[in-house]
Order: structure tokens, then sequence, then C-alpha cells
């Protein structure tokens, strides 16, 4: 049976509130609310009230009740609000029969329809009992930790109150197809839990008129309608009354042949409302005989109905948030492992929280690099292939659907293990990114009964009526190629979850840039080397070497004067040799150890090095101007000081003014501060700039301005480096130098550095 051999779609058509009809367990009648009088009755009233339907029409409602009932009918229509539907007037006494009867009533614009139906005295919700029974049911839903376990316990309550030998409680997602989501039945029925059926089982009339009823009975199924008459009176101009809120209206055909299909022979629904719309029913059922509930044993149903409705939303977002929690908890878990592992792989994959554990999904796909890893059940690498081709054709880093096979037809070879997915990708550059993939919804349903039982097909003619398991079959062809939804907080899972990922990726992309810097200074830094083991170091080994040849050739031929001379010559050449090895040892220090930031006075600090510079030499003759402005950071305080003395004593040295000035300040308008140190010395000529931080590199002769081996300057951009800072100079010839740098303290260890 396919849905070709069942047409419902008359169902969606049909007005079931329009059928002219009622239930024959009361009486209903139809009035001119101005004056009462009667325009329309079932036809059922004599049995009921003592006086035919015919005699009633055209008379007063003072035919059937004493002027103290009517007295106080009117009273409750001028103060109850009869729009929104059928409330409970009074109870009044029949003039014909002396019998007491329930009296509803509900306003149709300008009609007022009464309804009779007789009392059951024995029941009283007013009893202490009932009120118990209520209090305990509400501290049970109380205790319920989940949403399933909140209707499990409604079920349950409502079954044992009623004595109906099956209470289920439906569910309807976005697509208006319903599941059986709680049963509480007697043993020896056939389970429905896990049922799931089409939207056309529960038409869009009748979830209107759910909608608008707190409670809907039908004590027999094999009832006998009880029209209205007159079929078309008079005075209401061709108009069907609007039976939408009657308790009493008659059922569809449709509804009552499912319901005897089912085995049922009565039935009690009450509809659950969540914010306004829909969300499910419960379902009452028995399946033995008839089964009429009296009014007095509805109301506490129906209370506790409109009570689960309103608590229901509590526990739907209590099992909504609890998954979310879950949710933001293994993103925090997975964000952490991707920042102390190596591979992405190895962090969303090999761990006991991976991305399989996280989303409700059945199997993931990792695209790295263009590596396919597989987690769970998964379509094949050739089959997830086509679908990454596919995917990146997708609007969008973040993708999701339900309906894979209808959105993209080469997946209904595989629909039964994805028909649903949710991707991202890292980058619209490649196809890297990941796809987690959810079954056909029917591979995931578990009905307590028995699915693959053969459907009983029940022909009436041409018609083919619906029973529960041509319902599921119904269902499964409809869902064909269809996934459970994504939740939203699974979708913001996703999104949030691609944001750590390329966070990771642009502050590993940095890491890398950062470490491809260093490289290449060190390559720079082992060229110097190189230079200064090969040319630097070996001029004081030469001199060493050719002088000591001399002295060997030379002796007892020279005077011993001349060979202190030379033996002088030599240890001068070792002392600069020495300096030099001394000075590469420093240089090498610089960059090895970690940064000690702490707060520091650069003011104090400029002004301590000054002091150290004048102690070594009294009589320098400088002007030192400090700014007082210069602030206070965070730095290391000992390289920032080897900084400061290199720069200083290098604006003393090449210095051959009368009167040397040196200026140390900052511009604090930029960020970072820009730090100076400003002379009025000798300046260097523009096509020798680019040399000045060469290691070793000297300007002038090793015997002018006081000598050096060239390593000041470099030394200084070394610290600067280190800090993540800059060096830069503006030099004129004759007219003084200043140095520029910055200090931005570059807080990447060397462990990270590595890893």
């Amino acid at each position: 049976m396919t849905a070709k051999n069942v047409d419902l779609s008359n169902c969606d058509r049909e007005q079931i509130h329009l059928v002219n009809a009622i239930q024959p367990h009361g009486v209903l009648l139809v009035l001119n609310e101005s004056t009462l009088s009667i325009i329309q009755v079932s036809a059922n009233t004599e049995s009921f009230l003592g006086l035919s339907s015919e005699a009633m029409i055209g008379q007063t409602i003072d035919c059937l009740l004493d002027n103290e009932n009517v007295a106080a009918l009117r009273s409750q229509l001028a103060t109850k609000n009869l729009a929104d539907g059928f409330a409970h007037l009074l109870t009044v006494s029949c003039v014909h029969t002396n019998e007491r009867f329930h009296l509803f009533g509900n306003r149709i614009d300008d009609l007022l329809l009464l309804e009779f139906e007789r009392p059951n005295d024995t029941e009283r919700f007013s009893d202490t009992n009932q009120f118990l029974r209520l209090n305990n049911t509400i501290q049970q839903l109380r205790g319920s930790t989940s949403l399933l376990q909140f209707i499990g316990v409604v079920v349950d309550q409502i079954r044992d109150w009623t004595g109906f030998e099956r209470v289920m409680a439906y569910r309807f997602d976005t697509d208006g197809c319903g599941e059986v989501v709680a049963e509480s039945k007697s043993p020896e029925l056939e389970a429905y839990l896990g049922l799931h059926y089409p939207a056309s089982d529960i038409p869009a009339p009748a979830r209107r008129l759910f909608m608008l009823s707190p409670l809907r009975h039908l004590p027999n199924v094999d009832y006998l309608p009880v029209p209205l008459i007159p079929e078309n009176p008079p005075l209401l101009n061709g108009r069907t009354v609007d039976l939408s809120y009657s308790f009493l209206r008659s059922v569809s055909v449709m509804y009552s042949g499912y319901l005897r299909n089912m085995g049922a022979k009565a039935t009690m629904v009450l509809p659950l409302i969540k914010d306004g719309e829909l969300w499910g029913l419960i379902s009452c059922l028995h399946h033995s005989t008839p089964k009429y509930m009296p009014y007095e044993s509805r109301i506490p149903v129906e209370f506790l109905a409109q009570i689960m409705s309103q608590m229901m939303n509590d526990r739907e977002k209590m099992d909504y948030y609890g998954y979310r929690s879950q949710l933001d908890q293994t993103l925090h878990q997975l964000a952490a492992a991707l920042e102390r592992t190596k591979t992405f792989e190895q962090a969303l994959v090999s761990g006991k929280v991976n991305l399989l554990t996280t989303i409700d999904a059945q199997g993931v796909a990792l695209i790295i690099n263009g590596k396919l890893t597989l987690l769970g059940k998964t379509p094949t690498e050739q089959q997830i292939g086509l679908l990454v081709v596919w995917l990146a054709q997708q609007d969008g880093l973040i993708f999701s659907t339900r309906r894979l096979p209808h959105d993209f037809p080469l997946a209904q070879t595989f629909k039964v293990i994805a028909s649903g997915v949710l991707s991202i990708r890292f980058s619209l550059a490649n196809s890297d990114g990941i796809i987690w993939f959810r079954p056909e919804a029917q591979q995931e349903v578990s009905w307590a009964g028995n699915p693959n039982k053969p459907v009983e097909v029940i022909e009436e003619g041409q018609e083919i009526r619906l029973s529960p398991r041509t319902s599921f079959a119904l269902w499964k062809e409809y869902s064909s190629g269809q996934s459970r939804f994504w939740l939203t907080c699974e979708l913001e899972y996703a999104k949030q979850l691609r944001q750590v990922i390329s966070d990771i990726m642009v502050n590993r992309t940095s890491l890398l840039t950062q470490i491809n810097a260093e490289l290449e200074r060190s390559n720079a830094e082992l060229e110097a080397f190189a230079y200064v083991a090969s040319h630097d170091l070996k001029e004081p080994l030469r001199g060493i070497h050719n002088f000591a040849e001399l002295i060997k050739l030379e002796n007892n031929v020279h005077s011993p004067e001349k060979r202190l001379r030379r033996i002088e010559t030599i240890l001068s050449l070792t002392n600069r040799m020495d300096s030099l090895l001394e000075s590469l040892l420093k240089y090498s220090r610089i960059g090895l150890s970690e940064l000690d930031l702490q707060s520091t006075h650069i003011g104090n600090l400029v002004s301590q090095s000054i002091d150290v510079l004048k102690q070594a030499n009294p009589e320098m003759g400088v002007t030192f101007t400090i700014q007082p402005t210069l602030p206070v950071i965070d730095c290391d305080r000992m390289r920032v000081e080897i900084i400061f003395h290199n720069l200083i004593l290098n604006a003393i040295k090449y210095n051959d003014k009368a009167e040397k000035t040196v200026e140390i300040g900052c511009n604090t308008s930029v960020n970072p501060v820009e730090f100076y140190v400003r002379d009025n010395g000798i300046g260097i000529p523009i096509h020798y700039q680019e040399h000045v931080f060469q290691l070793f590199r000297r300007l002038h002769g090793s015997d002018e301005f006081g000598g050096g081996n060239g390593t000041g300057l470099t030394t200084a951009q070394k610290a600067i480096k280190r800090h993540g800072g800059r060096i830069w100079m503006e030099s004129s010839e004759n007219v003084g130098t200043t140095f520029y740098f910055t200090l931005a303290p570059d807080l990447i260890s060397k462990k990270e550095m590595i890893r």
C-alpha cells in the first residue's frame, strides 16, 4: 500500500464544525440570545427533557426551566464570556421531568448555544479525595527530571483516574507528523509507543478544533448521530450553526472509522498547548466497551491537562537547555584539546570527547588538508567525496538539511545512513571541514508494536480506511529520505566550533609566521657568526700565528726588546679575540632565556644606566636630558637596561663636539610607545646606515672613537626584537643621530613556539 492508494486530501477540506448533528449523550439548543427563543434543537429532546423537538421550536427557554432557573441563566449570560468556548453556567431542573442537568453555554455571533448533560452525583471534583489525588500528581510532575518522564507521569495518572484501558501522549513535529511518546495501557493490548503517523491522520480542521476545545469525548464510537431540527431554520437564512466549541458535536466519519480500526469503543482527547500552538494530544481509548465520562469526572482530567501544558514548556526547556549546556561543555573540552595537541585529527577524533560524542549524530567526517577521517556510521569515502564537492557549491560556510536525498539526488544510494547532514567548512578556499550524518528517521524509530507485521487494509467499496498500522506505513513512505530535525542549539554549536577551529588556525598561522621570522633571523645570525668565524676571529689568530713564527725564526737574532714587543702584540691579539668571543656570548644569550616581565619605571632605569656610565668615565663631559614622562611598563628589565646602556654609550662615543648632548625620551601618543635616544654627534652617512646593525661591523677603525668590536647596536636590536619590538634611526652627518625603538613584549614562550 502506498499513499497513491489512500487519498486523504478530502480530510483537509472536510468542514467538521458544520455537521448539523450531535452525539446522543446530551441535548443541544440554538437560541436567539436577546429573546431566548428556540431556533433549532437536537432531535432527542423528548428522552432528556420530556418535550418533543417540534414542540420547542419558536418557544422561549421558559418552556423548559422555571422562573428561578431562567433568572439565574440570564444572570450568568450577563457576566460570563461565552465567545471563546462552552462554559458551565449552572445546574438546572427541567420543569417537565424534574431531572437535573448541567447547563453549558456558548455564544456564536447573535446565537446562544445551550447544551444539557446529565450529572453524576456520585463523583464530585470538590471532594477532598480528588484534591489530594490532584496534589499528589502535581508533586510527581514537579519531581520529573525530563520531558518524557513528565509526560509518562501524566498518562499514568490520567489512566488511573479515568479507567480508560489505554492513554497515549502524541507529539507533533514541525511538519505536523506525530509520534506516540508515552503510553499507559492494559497488558493485553498491543503497544503503540513509538508509533509514527503522517500529518494527514489529524487534518488541519481537526487540529483547529482540538485547539479550541479543552477536552473532546466520544463515549461510543458506534453511536448514531442526532440531527439538529429543523435542518434549515428560516431564521438562520441558510446558515449552518458553527459547532466548533460544542462538547456534543458529532465527529467525522473518518475519525470514528479510524477508531474502529484501532478496536476502540470510546475515546477522550485533551490538547497539549505550548506557546499558543498545538504541541500534541493526550488520547484516551477504551477497547472493551463504550465508556462515558461525566462532567464531574472530566473536570480534574481537564485541569490536569491544562497544568501539564503550563509545566510542559518548562520541562521541554529543561531538556533543551540541558542538551545545550552539554554541547557548551564539550565545546570547551574540544577547544582545550585543540590548544594542547599538535594536530586537529588528534584533538577532534581520538579523545574521549570527540566529534561523535558531541552533536546527536550517528556518523561524522573530518577533512583536514584534504585527508578524510571517519567516525561512526558514514557513507563511503567515494560517496563523501561527491558530497563534499556538492557542499562546496552551497552558500555559506555552514549548511544543514534533513532531506539530503531530495536536495542531492546522489544521496539516494546512502539515505539509510545519511538523510540529514550538518556541515561546516573552515574556509572558502578549500573543502576542509566537518560533516555530521543523521540516518533516515524511520531507521531510528522503535515502535513497541510490530512494525513489520503485514498492513491490514480495510476496504469499504472504493475507500480504504486508515488504522495505526496503515498510518505507520504511510508515515514511512512520507519520511523516506528525511532525518530528524537539527535543533537550533546544534546549529549554534557547529557555528561556534567552526569559529574556535578557525581562530586556532589563524593563531597557528600567525605563530608559524613568527617562527619563520625567527628562523630567518637565526639564519642571518648564523651567517654573521660564519662571517665572524671566517674573518673577525681568524684575524687575531693569523696575527698570533705570524708573530709566533717570527719569534721562532728570529730567535737570538733580534734584541729582547723587539721580541718583547711582538709578545705584547700577541697578547693584544688574544685580548681582542677574547673580547670578540665574550661579545658573541653576550649576544647569543640575549635571545635564549624567557622574558622576565616585570613592572619597570623606565625613567629610573635610564637614570641608573647613566650613573653607571658616569662612574666609569667621570670626565665624559656630556649633558643628559631625561624626559620626565617616561612611563612604567611591563618588560624584561635586564634586557631593556642593555638596550638603553648600549644606545646611550653609542651616543657618547661617536661625538666629537665640545658640548656633547644626549636626550632620552618617548612618544606616548602612539601604541606601542616609541622611545628614543638622541645625540648631537658625528652622525652616520646615509650609505652606511643600512650596515649599522650588522654584527662586528664598525664604520671606523678599531682605534677610533674609543674602539670597540661592533656589537653594541646589534645586541640592542636583538633585545628589542626579543620583546617583539623594532628599532630604526634618523641621522644627519655632523648633526647627530636619533635611534627610535618600540617594546611590544612577545609573550610566546619557547615551548609554545616549538609546539
